[in-house]
C-alpha cells in the first residue's frame, strides 16, 4: 500500500518557515500566482525544486493562444478547444479561459515580455493544429515558454513580499479536518516545515515518467503525488497526451520540434519519402495532436523504424522563424533549410491531474492547483495546442484573486502538529535504476496504442517495482521522486485500463471506438485506492472511479 507520508518528521522538531500563501512551482502557473498574491499584500512563500527557471514553461516553444485577430473571437477559440477535447473540454470552464485569456496575455506584454510584433504593432499571430484562426502569440519565433518564464521571474523578483526558496523539494501537504496548513519539504537537504493559510499547486506535469519525453527533469507528477495522499480528488489521469514530432536521433534528447513549424508549412513523410497525413485525415499535418501521433506512430511500425520526417524544407527563411529549432537541429548534424528532420512522437502533456473548480480550489480548504498540476476541464481527453500557457495564466491569475477575496481564516491551531515515524530509514540504494525501468514500463504498456493486456503487464511490473520500497522512509529526492512516480504511474495505468473506449489522447487497441457511456470525467481519491487495497485478493484491483459530468 502506498504511504502517506514519505518522510518521517515530527513537526514540533522542524524549522519553520511562515508566509501567508505557500506557492510550489515556478512554471508560468506559480509566477503568475506569486505575483498576483504579492501585488495583493500577502507574504509568499515561492518553493521549487531546482532553480526558479526550471520549468515545462520555459521549454515551451509554440506560443499562447488568444483571440487578438481581427477574424477571430473567444467564441471560436472556445469551439475548437471543445472539439479538441472530444467532448471531455467543459464548456464553462473553457469560456473563461477563452475569455479572459487575451487580457492575461496583454498584462503580460504590458509589464515587459517581448512578444512578436508584426509590421503594424500588433501581436504577430501564427497557425497550429486544429485552430481555425491564426491566433498563437508566439515570442522569439520559437523561445516563447522562455520569454514568458523570464518576464514572470523579473515581475516576482520585484515584490520583496515574495521569498524564493530554491532547492526545496515539497514532499508532503499537511491537512486536519479537511483544511491544508502547509507542507513539509527537504529544503537544501534538511527537513523543514512551510507554513501558511493557503497553498497554490504548481508542480508541473508527469512527462518524466516515460522515458521519451519533451519534458524537464521535474516533471515527474510529485505535485499530484502529494495532494492525492492528502485527500485531494484526481481527475482524468488516463489522458496523456504525445507530441507528434520530437528530435529522433542516437544519442540527442527528445527536444521539441514545435506545432508551429507544421502550421507555417512543414509535411510529414514516411522513410520512402511520401507524404502520409492526406491520406489519414482531411487536416492532414494539422490534424488534432492524438491523430497525428498515432498515424506517426503506425508509419514507424509498418516501416519498422524509430522515426519518420518532418520536412520543412519548403518554407521560406525557416531558420530565421524558428532559430532555436534551427540551431538544435544543427548541433545534432540536421541543416532543416536543406534536409528533412528525423521526428517521432514523446510523452508531453497530461490532461488530467488535481480536480479544480473555476478558482482552482480543490476539494480541500486552502488548497489551489493551477497548471499542468490540475484538471480544470479544459483541455478534456486531448488538449488543443498552445492553450497550457494560456491556463496557467488564467488559472494562477484566479488562484490568486480567490486568495486575496477570501477573509483570512485562522492560523494553524495552537497544539496542531503531524509526525510520522514509522518507516524505515535505511532506504535501498537503486532508486535510479527503478525509475529507469519504470519509464520503460510506461512508454511500453501506457504509450501512444494500449490495451487490457498490456496495461495489466505494466501494473504488474510496477506493483513489483513499488512493493520494493515498502516499509521504508524516502531519505533522498531521488527516492522520493521514485515514490510520486510509481503512485502517478498506477493512477494513469488504472484509469487508463477502467475507460473501456478510445478517445483523444487515449487509444485502446481493443477499444478503438469512441464510446458515449464514457462521456464523463472520473474522480479518483486515496480513501477509494485504500478500499480497493483492503479488498484485493490476487493481483491488482481496479476501482471503480467516480463519474462527474461534463458540461458540453
Amino acid at each position: 500500500m502506498a504511504q502517506r507520508y514519505l518522510l518521517n518528521f515530527d513537526t514540533r522538531e522542524l524549522p519553520v518557515y511562515e508566509a501567508d500563501a505557500l506557492v510550489i512551482g515556478s512554471g508560468v502557473a506559480g509566477l503568475q500566482a506569486a505575483w498576483y498574491l504579492a501585488r495583493g499584500g500577502k507574504k509568499v512563500l515561492l518553493a521549487c525544486r531546482d532553480s526558479l527557471s526550471d520549468s515545462n514553461t520555459n521549454k515551451a516553444q509554440g506560443g499562447i493562444a488568444a483571440s487578438f485577430g481581427k477574424d477571430d473571437n473567444p467564441k471560436l477559440h472556445l469551439e475548437d478547444t471543445l472539439v479538441a477535447g472530444a467532448g471531455l473540454s467543459d464548456r464553462d470552464i473553457s469560456a473563461i479561459v477563452t475569455k479572459e485569456g487575451p487580457a492575461d496575455v496583454q498584462t503580460l506584454a504590458d509589464n515587459g515580455a517581448e512578444f512578436d510584433l508584426d509590421a503594424d504593432g500588433h501581436f504577430a499571430l501564427g497557425r497550429e493544429g486544429a485552430h481555425c484562426r491564426s491566433r498563437i502569440v508566439h515570442a522569439h519565433g520559437d523561445a516563447t515558454g522562455a520569454e514568458v518564464a523570464r518576464s514572470l521571474n523579473a515581475l516576482v523578483a520585484r515584490e520583496p513580499n515574495v521569498k524564493p526558496m530554491t532547492q526545496c523539494y515539497v514532499t508532503d501537504l499537511l491537512v486536519d479536518h479537511g483544511r491544508c496548513y502547509g507542507a513539509i519539504a527537504l529544503y537544501r537537504g534538511a527537513k523543514v516545515m512551510l507554513r501558511a493559510e493557503n497553498v497554490v499547486l504548481a508542480t508541473g506535469g508527469t512527462g518524466r515518467l516515460y522515458s521519451k519525453t519533451t519534458n524537464p527533469e521535474g516533471a515527474t507528477g510529485s505535485g499530484m503525488a502529494m495532494a492525492f495522499r492528502a485527500g485531494a480528488e484526481l481527475m482524468d489521469m488516463e489522458f496523456v497526451q504525445f507530441h507528434p514530432t520530437a528530435l529522433s536521433l542516437p544519442g540527442c534528447p527528445n527536444f521539441l520540434i514545435s506545432e508551429a513549424v507544421r502550421g507555417a508549412g512543414a509535411v510529414l513523410r514516411n522513410l520512402k519519402g511520401e507524404r502520409f497525413m492526406p491520406g489519414y485525415h482531411p487536416q492532414k499535418e494539422l490534424a488534432p495532436r492524438d491523430v497525428v501521433a498515432r498515424c506517426i506512430y503506425k508509419e514507424m511500425q509498418e516501416a519498422d523504424s524509430a522515426f519518420v520526417y518532418l520536412d520543412a524544407t519548403g518554407i521560406d527563411h525557416v531558420a530565421d522563424l524558428f532559430p532555436m529549432i534551427a540551431d538544435t537541429c544543427r548541433d545534432y548534424g540536421v541543416n532543416i533549410e536543406k534536409e528533412p528532420i528525423p521526428i517521432a512522437p514523446a510523452a508531453h502533456y497530461m490532461m488530467g491531474g488535481v480536480h479544480t473548480d473555476a478558482h482552482a480550489r480543490t476539494n480541500i480548504a486552502g488548497l489551489y492547483a493551477c497548471g499542468e498540476t490540475a484538471a480544470t476541464g479544459l483541455q478534456g481527453a486531448n488538449r488543443l495546442a498552445s492553450n497550457s500557457l494560456l491556463e496557467g495564466l488564467v488559472f494562477g491569475r484566479r488562484a490568486a484573486q480567490d486568495i486575496l477575496s477570501q477573509k483570512r481564516h485562522p492560523s494553524m491551531p495552537e497544539g496542531l502538529y503531524w509526525k510520522e515515524g514509522s518507516l524505515n530509514e535505511n532506504t535501498p540504494d537503486d532508486a535510479a535504476a527503478r525509475i529507469a525501468a519504470a519509464q520503460d514500463i510506461m512508454t511500453k504498456h501506457l504509450g501512444i496504442r494500449r490495451s487490457a493486456q498490456g496495461i495489466e503487464e505494466g501494473l504488474d511490473l510496477l506493483a513489483g517495482i513499488a512493493n520494493s520500497r515498502e516499509g521504508f522512509a524516502a531519505n533522498t529526492p531521488v527516492e522520493l521522486d521514485l515514490r510520486a512516480r510509481l503512485l502517478v504511474d498506477r493512477l494513469i495505468a488504472e484509469a487508463a485500463l477502467r475507460r473501456k473506449e478510445s478517445r483523444g489522447a487515449h487509444y485502446r487497441t481493443d477499444y478503438p471506438e469512441k464510446s458515449d457511456a464514457w462521456a464523463h470525467h472520473t474522480l479518483d481519491t486515496w480513501e477509494e485506492l485504500e478500499k480497493a487495497e483492503e479488498e484485493k485478493q490476487d493481483g491488482h484491483v481496479i476501482w471503480s472511479g467516480r463519474e462527474i459530468n461534463v458540461m458540453a
